[in-house]
């Protein structure tokens, strides 16, 4: 019979009512109380909150058990004082106890019930209940620590009214006073004068403290949350009912807390999760409406659940910092309340704090839903609860310490000189070392140049550092991928830099062992952003290296030079043929702008060398360009804090929208920096960005994002262009055909990014391509690990698809607009398809400021569509519209619609009692991958085991579990407790217009409608190029078949070799022939007969340099015979005829023959 320490205990930290609600006697006009809950430290006496819990507790039961009568609960609770008792009062309507004399003990069951220990109605325990109570103590423990219980009870089936008292801990009792009841509701009353010296230990109590009255009331309050929109609970005269359980929980948060996640799992269930605002775990939980203030295990089922799904959320993040992360961190971060209905619950104690029921007996499913998980770990700009965000905030900053520790730690002059490839200043780290500057170069070939040029400006003050590729953007890094950086922690170390600093003064540069880095980059896009890292590195560590010393005034600072500088070398140089010296351009703008400056033929007396990188200057260059140092270097300059947020702008990766909008309206092809050399070369950092990184950033999406007109982006075209120039029909390796395409379209960038371009347009693996331009021949990759195996380019061959000429055909060809580059044709700026291939094939990729996701469709949903748009442009009826559904070749699962997009599902099906077998997997999940979830599902004892039995192709793999498990996962769902979905959206399709303006499109419908203009406008294009073609032909095939008749019929006279050549052109254009040129004009101008005819002077000789008759004076003699004037005849009557049926054709259809065309290989493909 415990009812827990009768002492008041130190104080605990317990929700409780701000502002506590007045005692009864208090006055007050308000019919309900305004007030919140707030965690505060109290000292109470557990006996005494029990006693009065336990009763309450009846009275919340009595509500379970008759939903539909119980209505209210009336608390009254008079604290005591000097000349009053404490007294206590319970009401609640519905059922009341029967009042009827059971038949074995003899007594009233009011009495029974309340009166006499180990009787009680709650003793079964194979019945399942859900009610507080289950012993049979409670109630009586209340009386017998009581100097006076009364109980009050109505019963409207009988007609009577009950009413008994009990004194000095229940050894006195009253007789039972019984009643007629005439009323419609039953009610039961409690009311007692708790025995405040037994209760709290102390002999002289005689009222219940403010501590112990404070967690009452709160406990009324707890009721009423619970039965939310249910019931109605005053205390102390007071309404304190609750509109719903969420609002009753959110009275526990500040107004300024993040926000909750409310959901009703099922009857049983009601929950809510957010981010706690305490930086510890929080939790308010009742069981079958008692408070379970210590949680226990319903609230763990919760948390794991909760736990899991961060923890997978975190992983796909930052995969690093996620195997920092404990269950423990992500439980502190968590607020979780619920309000949980459980079958014959247990706990630790009569105290019944803490649950300890297994999951397995609480009765009801406590599963969250996929929803409520999703909605979990959403972004808090997405109205997210911003979970995720803290803990991997709290996990970052407390791995600050090592990264601290790691990069900062001090290196000996050994140390130093240890550091692979560092060419160390002699003066470096002396006391002479702030006037010492540290060239970081791109790669070993410009840390060679930089070298080379050492000798001209020595070692004493310069140091060289190579970096290796792109610097990391430190912004976005983890504290792992910092620590394990190489070149974050040798440029620490060879700076002296030091966290614990800010480096804004004089005094602190001075203990720098270099005061000054040099940025030594190739000039091209890439080289701009590798200068930007770099910058975004000091701006994110140490701001206060960018400004000017704040300990020196302007002047002074404008005659040191500042901490940052660009060292620039020409991006191109133009030198003209037979003539000494030549032109240098450091940036293509400024190129650009005096190549479009001059004339094409003085253009081409220039030699144009491009300078892809450093590498490509010789080392007589690199000493020309160090012994003018001062005309090479670019000091940055500070102009006002708008500068550091542009950078934050730029690198920032929660800043995506305002990059959008800083391209939208910065970029501008012709721009470039603009020097003064009055000013030193100086560039602010505002015009670095906004001229400079700028073109970067650009170049960026349009190497990341495609066109919406040929589905490609510029690697991709180049790639195909090349293709299509060399008629690739044969097997060519990879490796070769990347150098092919590098030469033939003048690409500036690593072969390597070729070669993974051409194996990516070859894939043909479930999820990648729907239609592969190329066709793989040897080892391309696998649904495995998404094309990742596919073996070297050296080692493999592709060649083009069948289908490549059906959908880009060579008819289109002439038609095209080409790019130049140096004067070289390279790849169009756009092919036009017969069919929008992006809609077929999709896209991803991640730009600056925009990224794109263009799921698949299938390409006879395409054919379709486009086929009724021509209907529609002539007018051909208005048949339902073709859906353009998502697709992927040989995908088996299912692809549905949702709100925002498509969910792609896996297939899995039970095939015993305890193991199911997996048969496919959702689009974009790779064999491998998923292999590692299952893994997962293993360790945490979800799965027993599985068996792997893949192909290269299709996915096959057993499962075991436990029986119990199955039928819960049957249950939720068997795809989604095997995460076997993923998520197809349609919010993100972004792709370049025909005009090269990013264009966010809703669907594939949407692309297939930019694109059909465009092809249709080619299509017409096609029509009267061939028309012009078949008339030339047709034309100069009469013309020789009428030629070899003149010779024959004498008209001509060849054979008369006195006639001078001059002669027998006049003799030739007088019988009506064309000219060479005359013909040739026919292709593009079908007036060219009435112009010649109505503005040529008969008799004029033609100009032999200009126009002559060779297509008919180079004919063989063996040709001027009556076959071959039979011949030409018939092949110029049938050109004619060709001619007149194009001429009858509309530009449609010929789009329909190709579609056709293509159609009809696509069902064998």
């Amino acid at each position: 019979m415990y009812v827990g320490p009768n002492e008041r205990l130190p104080p605990q930290s317990f929700w409780v009512l701000d502002p506590p609600l007045p005692l009864p006697e208090e006055p007050s006009s308000l019919e309900t109380t305004s007030f919140r809950f707030i965690k505060k430290d109290i000292a109470i006496v557990p006996a005494l909150v029990k006693v009065f819990d336990e009763i309450l507790v009846n009275a919340s039961d009595n509500r379970l058990r008759h939903p539909k009568s119980c209505s209210r609960i009336d608390v009254i609770i008079q604290p005591g004082s000097d000349t009053k008792d404490p007294f206590i009062s319970i009401y609640n309507d519905g059922k009341g106890i029967p009042i009827q004399i059971h038949k074995k003990e003899n007594m009233y069951l009011p009495e029974m019930l309340f009166g006499h220990l180990l009787t009680g109605s709650n003793f079964n325990d194979d019945e399942k209940r859900i009610t507080g109570g289950r012993h049979g103590y409670g109630a009586k423990l209340t009386n017998i620590f009581a100097q006076q219980f009364t109980v009050e009870t109505a019963d409207t089936k009988r007609g009577l009214c009950y009413r008994q008292t009990w004194w000095e801990n229940m050894t006195r009792a009253s007789e039972p006073i019984i009643t007629k009841w005439n009323e419609d509701t039953d009610f039961t009353r409690i009311s007692f004068v708790p025995d405040l010296p037994r209760l709290t230990g102390d002999k002289h109590a005689n009222s219940i403290s403010a501590e112990d009255y404070s967690l009452m009331c709160r406990r009324v309050v707890d009721v009423a949350g619970c039965a939310a929109d249910k019931l109605t609970v005053t205390l102390n005269g007071k309404d304190v009912s609750m509109p719903s359980f969420a609002h009753f929980v959110e009275l526990h948060r500040k107004p300024s807390s993040p926000p909750l996640i409310h959901h009703n799992m099922n009857p049983r269930w009601k929950v809510s999760v957010g981010l706690s605002d305490t930086g510890s775990f929080e939790s308010v939980s009742f069981v079958n409406g008692m408070a379970t203030h210590r949680g226990g295990t319903h609230i763990n089922a919760l948390v794991q659940q909760i736990s899991r799904k961060i923890q997978e959320k975190v992983e796909k993040l930052d995969p690093q910092l996620a195997k920092l992360i404990s269950h423990g961190l992500i439980r502190r971060h968590l607020f979780v309340a619920c309000d949980a209905l459980i079958e014959n619950p247990t706990f630790d104690s009569q105290m019944k704090e803490y649950l300890t029921s297994s999951p397995t007996n609480f009765g009801s499913s406590y599963s969250l839903t996929q929803k409520l998980l999703n909605d979990l770990v959403k972004p808090e700009d997405q109205g997210g609860p911003g979970i995720v965000e803290d803990v991997l905030r709290v996990a970052s900053g407390r791995q600050q310490a090592n990264l601290v520790k790691e990069l900062t730690s001090k290196k000996s002059k050994r140390q130093l000189l240890s550091i692979p490839k560092l060419e160390e200043a002699h003066q470096a780290g002396s006391e002479s070392g702030w006037d010492c500057t540290l060239i970081l170069t791109e790669g070993d070939s410009a840390k060679a140049l930089a070298v080379a040029g050492l000798e001209v400006i020595g070692r004493e003050r310069f140091g060289v550092f190579p970096l290796r590729g792109k610097f990391l953007n430190v912004r976005d890094a983890s504290v792992t991928q910092l620590t394990n950086n190489a070149e974050v922690k040798a440029l620490c170390s060879i700076l002296g830099l030091d966290f614990d600093k800010k480096y804004d003064t004089l005094e602190e540069r001075r203990e720098l062992r270099y005061g000054r880095v040099m940025l030594m980059v190739d000039q091209d896009q890439d080289g701009s952003h590798i200068k930007g890292l770099v910058i975004n590195f000091f701006r994110y560590f140490w701001p206060g290296l960018l400004r000017p010393p704040v300990d020196q005034s302007m002047e002074e600072a404008n005659e040191n030079p500042p901490f940052l500088s660009a060292f620039v070398t020409p991006l191109l140089k133009a030198s003209r043929k037979g003539a000494k010296g030549e032109l240098a351009f450091y940036s293509m703008a400024e190129y650009n702008a005096w190549r479009d400056s001059i004339d094409p033929s003085e253009l081409k007396k220039y030699r144009i060398k491009y300078y892809k990188g450093l590498g490509t200057s010789t080392t007589e260059e690199a000493r020309g360009y160090f012994a003018a140092f001062d005309d090479h270097i670019r000091p940055f300059k500070w102009t006002s804090d708008a500068d550091g947020d542009l950078l934050d702008m730029v690198f920032d990766k929660n800043s995506a929208a305002a990059r959008r909008q800083w391209i939208l309206d910065t970029y501008d092809e012709t721009s470039s920096l603009e020097i003064n050399p009055e000013d030193g070369n100086a560039v602010g950092y505002d015009d670095f960005i906004n001229k400079e990184l700028v073109h970067f950033s650009h170049a960026d999406n349009i190497r990341s994002i495609p066109s919406a007109i040929d589905g490609l982006k510029p690697s991709q075209r180049k790639v195909l262009y090349a293709c299509f120039k060399r008629k690739l029909t044969a097997e060519m390796k990879v490796a070769q055909l990347a150098g092919y395409c590098a030469e033939q379209t003048a690409y500036h960038h690593g072969e390597a990014s070729l070669q993974s371009t051409i194996i990516g347009m070859a894939h043909d693996f479930v999820g990648s391509n729907n239609i592969n331009l190329l066709i793989p021949s040897g080892q391309f990759g696998t649904r495995m690990t998404g094309g990742a195996d596919a073996a070297s380019p050296r080692y493999i061959f592709t060649y083009l698809s069948p289908l490549a000429r059906l959908i880009f055909p060579e008819a289109d060809d002439a038609l095209l607009r080409y790019r130049e580059d140096d004067g070289q044709q390279v790849e169009p700026e756009y092919f036009v398809p017969i069919i929008p291939l992006l809609a077929v094939n999709g896209s991803q990729g991640i730009g600056t400021g925009w990224s794109t996701f263009i799921p698949p469709h299938n390409p006879m949903n395409v054919v379709d569509y486009i086929r009724h748009k021509i209907d529609k442009t002539e007018d051909k009826g208005m048949n339902d519209v073709p859906v353009i559904r998502p697709y992927a070749r040989g995908f088996s699962g299912e692809i549905r619609e949702t709100s925002n997009g498509f969910v792609t599902t896996g297939k899995v099906h039970p095939i015993s009692k305890n193991s199911v077998i997996i048969e496919e997997l959702p689009l974009r999940c790779w064999t491998s991958t998923y292999k590692d979830q299952l893994i997962k599902m293993r360790n945490q004892g979800d799965i027993l085991g599985f068996v792997e039995n893949h192909t290269t192709t299709k996915v096959s793999v057993t499962v075991d579990l436990q029986a119990a498990k199955l039928t819960r996962f049957i249950s939720a769902g068997l795809e989604s407790a095997f995460r076997l979905e993923t998520k197809l959206p349609t919010t993100n399709m972004n792709a370049f217009n025909v005009n090269g303006v990013m264009t966010k499109f809703e669907s594939a419908a949407s692309i297939a409608d930019e694109f059909f203009p465009v092809r249709l406008s080619l299509y017409n294009d096609r029509k009267s190029v061939l028309e012009s073609e078949l008339r030339y032909e047709a034309t100069m095939l009469s013309n020789k078949a009428r030629f070899i008749e003149a010779v024959a019929t004498s008209q001509l006279d060849l054979a008369n070799g006195r006639k001078r050549k001059g002669d027998l052109l006049l003799d030739v254009k007088r019988l009506g022939f064309l000219s060479d040129l005359e013909l040739l004009a026919i292709r593009s101008d079908n007036s060219v007969m009435e112009r010649r005819f109505s503005t040529e002077p008969e008799n004029e000789l033609p100009s032999e340099s200009s126009d002559g008759y060779d297509y008919l004076l180079n004919m063989p003699l063996s040709s001027l015979t009556s076959e071959r004037i039979a011949a030409l005849k018939d092949e110029a009557s049938k050109k004619g005829k060709e001619l007149e049926q194009l001429t009858q054709t509309e530009p449609t259809d010929l789009w329909r023959t190709d579609l056709d065309r293509l159609a009809s290989r696509l069902d064998k493909y």
